[in-house]
């Protein structure tokens, strides 16, 4: 009886380190995404704020008569790619359809 009391208790045993490796390697994977996400939310940031910057830059060096035109221009692309958007109403209350 004794034999088998400690068969099973070195089962258990054996048992509870499995798991608990198996689970400080998940944790170890997940931090390593939180990471890895991190570094490419930082990327993007800078990337966005130099694109911003250079946005900035193209525009100051401009006269102000080509500032004016590239004005219009700007608005004249808004109006025309604003053309076939559905209003606000026919947005939010439109009919969803659900993938099969």
């Amino acid at each position: 009886m004794n034999k088998v009391r400690f068969k099973v208790v070195c089962l258990f045993i054996a048992a509870l380190l499995v798991v608990t490796s198996a689970y400080g390697q998940q944790g170890k994977a997940r931090d390593a995404m939180k990471k890895k996400e991190k570094v490419e939310r930082s990327y993007k940031k800078a990337y966005q704020k130099a694109r911003k910057k250079t946005i900035r830059h193209r525009r100051e060096i401009q006269t102000q008569k080509t500032r004016d035109r590239m004005d219009a221009a700007d608005k004249r692309a808004e109006n025309y790619n604003k053309e076939g958007d559905p209003g606000f109403f026919e947005r939010v209350f439109k009919r969803k359809r659900y993938k099969k």
